[in-house]
Order: C-alpha cells, then structure tokens, then sequence
C-alpha cells in the first residue's frame, strides 16, 4: 500500500484566499502543499510566525497539509559572514509543524566551485542550530543555470558532512533531467542525504534561430510527465525500491501556464499509478 504523500506547489495560484486554496489544491487531489512564502502571496514573510501558523490552520480544514515552505532563507553570502538569516521563518514552521523549508541555491560568480563550496558549507553550519531547536529540515533542491546547485553530485558534494534531519537535498527530476543524469544514478548520489523529492518534466529549446547568432542559447520548456527528459516510472521504480515514503511534490511548473490545472491532474494521476503498480 502506497503510504507516500502528494503534495503541490502554489506557486501558480496567488489571487485565491487560503480557504479557496484549500479548496483548489484538494478538488485537483492533492493532500497537502508546499507553500509559496513569498511578497504577493496569501501569507507572506511580513506576516511572521502568525501567518505561517495561520496558514497551516485554515489550509488543514480543507485537509490539506503544508508539507514544506518555499522560503527565502539567505545562504547566498559566501564569504562566511553572518547575512540576514531570518529566525523567525524557521520559528514559524516549527510551531506549525512545517517539517521542510526548500530552497535553491546560487552560486558567488566571483567564486570558483571548490571556494563556493566550502563558503556555503559554513554558511549550512550557521543554520543548523535553528533547525535543531525548531525541528525543521532546510531542503536544498538542485536547480538548473550556470551558477547554481544544478545536479545530484553538486548537492550530494554540498550535503555528505551533514546530518539529513537538519540540512538535506531534494532531489527534483525535472532538473534532474535537464543536467543529463539517470534517474537511478541520481537518487542513488544523494539517497543517504534526501529529505524530499519533486516531480517535474522538461526540455531544452533552442530560443535563437541559427540565422540570428553564432551561439545558440537554450531554456527550458516545461511540460507533463511523459513529455520531458527525465523519465518519471524509471525515478518512480527506484524510489519504490529503496522503500521510499516521503512526500513526493509536484510542482506544478509548465510553460503553458492556462493549462495549468489540468495539467496538474494528468501528471498526479500518472504518478499516483506509477507508485501503486507492484
């Protein structure tokens, strides 16, 4: 029996209340969600400890579930400095029982690898006395771009000296897709240190035509489940498997953003089935 839960990002959705929210999210089928903590939405970083409180209450009369935060916590600093680390978010989902707050991360361009590294490494050690005394995992998810925390090996290299229940990667197969790895390979590198996966689908596209450059320049084009480059029911079978049973997130990122809504429903039913066959 299928025991994982399935969760969704808000990211598309700010114009509704948490109560429409609650609504929306669970009329698609989803039980829970990751939390868009950012300017413009429902609850926002100026609505402090309060607010993320707020926002798991009214969301769990809907029966939905806020599995993680997608916060802006600042680890970007990478000379080791002290830089503005906010408290309060990591307060907030500890008295709410938020258990992950997910973020991406940047690369210093003035930087080498090794330099950035070893920056946001002491940068990590800094916040691991927040996520102790407020039980809360900071999930770093990989993320494509040129400066970035872009594939399994970048976080599993970041991540190895860390204990998993305070400082964790999550694994996320659109991006996955787009550097290139195998699934299994992947979630293999980093299994040891994962706190969370993401479900999401993509291609490169070429967006100059050759008669209008010498070098081409690619970007990403998001699509459902079977349409991108990682292959969703390879990932699927190496997380059943290794007996997975955290909280699988579908992000619910497409480029064609009218479609959004039905989109989300095809790619939770094909992964629903996806982990339910034996």
């Amino acid at each position: 029996m299928n025991t994982n839960r399935f969760s969704v990002f808000t990211k598309p959705w700010k114009t509704q209340s948490l109560d429409e929210l609650g609504d929306l999210v669970r009329g698609i089928g989803f039980d829970a969600v990751e939390y868009t903590f950012r300017d413009g939405y429902q609850v926002q970083p100026s609505d402090g400890i309060k607010g993320i409180v707020n926002l798991a209450k009214t969301l769990e009369k809907h029966g939905v579930a806020v599995t993680s935060l997608a916060a802006g916590i600042d680890v970007q600093t990478a000379d080791g400095r002290e830089a503005g680390i906010d408290e309060t978010v990591f307060a907030g989902c500890g008295e709410a029982g938020i258990p992950i707050i997910r973020i991406c991360q940047s690369y210093d361009r003035n930087l080498g690898w090794h330099q950035n590294m070893d920056a946001l490494k002491r940068k990590y050690n800094s916040i691991v006395s927040y996520c102790k005394k407020y039980n809360v995992t900071l999930g770093i998810q990989m993320h494509q771009g040129s400066a970035e925390v872009n594939c399994s090996w970048d976080s599993f290299t970041l991540l190895k000296e860390f204990d998993p229940k305070y400082i964790a990667a999550v694994w996320d197969a659109g991006h996955a897709g787009l550097a290139g790895e195998a699934p299994r390979y992947g979630l293999d590198c980093i299994w040891d240190h994962m706190c969370m996966v993401n479900f999401k689908n993509a291609y490169w596209y070429r967006k100059n035509p050759a008669s209008e450059a010498e070098q081409a320049e690619w970007k990403p084009y998001w699509v459902t489940a079977r349409n991108g480059m990682c292959n969703w029911k390879d990932a699927v079978d190496y997380l059943k498997k290794r007996g997975y049973s955290g909280t699988v997130c579908l992000p619910a990122e497409y480029t064609d953003l009218p479609n959004t809504e039905t989109y989300a429903r095809q790619d939770l039913k094909y992964i629903k089935e996806l982990f339910a066959k034996d």
